[in-house]
């Protein structure tokens, strides 16, 4: 008969009375101290990791904002090159540059980008969206925001884009000045 002593208390060996082998086995496991500390280091590990998921959303919108100035000028810069009518199509959720004359605009119908080779038409990912300034906007042969596709009247009001996405408390803005058609970008 083989006996284990409670706890690794017992020394190995066998009790002379009864004939019991005793053997001494070590307890194996972790402390409350250790488990807590474990919880701990863990709970940190995950805020950290939340947060930075929480920045980077909101850093998206910031991004895909500037994204949006940049092809804003880069959609001028085409508009005088061809020596053509440009027109913008903005949704919620994404933007086209097309011939004015096209319609509807979007990604199918967009023009060639010179630069990339693609189709000039950028969907908005991570949960951006534009909350204001959807429709359709123009842009003469000299890269001027007009009133419509054939019309030679420049605009005479700021045109204002303002985009959003999960996490964020405030829009970002991007604005169009008349006359120039400077595009610029508020956070």
């Amino acid at each position: 008969m083989i006996e284990v002593g409670a706890f690794g208390r017992h020394r190995h060996g066998i009790n002379s009375r009864s004939g019991a082998v005793w053997l001494r086995i070590p307890c194996v496991g972790a402390t409350l101290i250790e488990l807590v500390i474990t919880m701990v280091v863990v709970g940190i590990l995950s805020a950290v990791v939340v947060a930075n998921l929480d920045a980077s959303a909101k850093h998206s919108v910031t991004t895909q904002a500037d994204e949006f100035r940049r092809a804003l000028s880069h959609l001028q810069l085409l508009a005088m090159n061809q020596g053509s009518r440009l027109k913008l199509s903005v949704t919620s959720s994404a933007y086209s540059v097309c011939a004015a004359v096209t319609s509807p605009c979007n990604a199918s119908s967009a023009i060639t980008d010179t630069a990339t080779g693609n189709a000039f038409s950028t969907t908005l990912v991570d949960g951006a969206s534009f909350i204001s300034g959807t429709g359709d906007y123009y842009f003469d042969s000299l890269g001027r925001p007009v009133t419509a596709a054939t019309g030679s009247n420049l605009i005479s009001a700021t045109s204002t884009f303002a985009l959003n996405g999960v996490g964020r408390t405030t829009a970002v803005t991007v604005t169009v000045l008349p006359i120039t058609g400077f595009a610029q970008t508020a956070y």
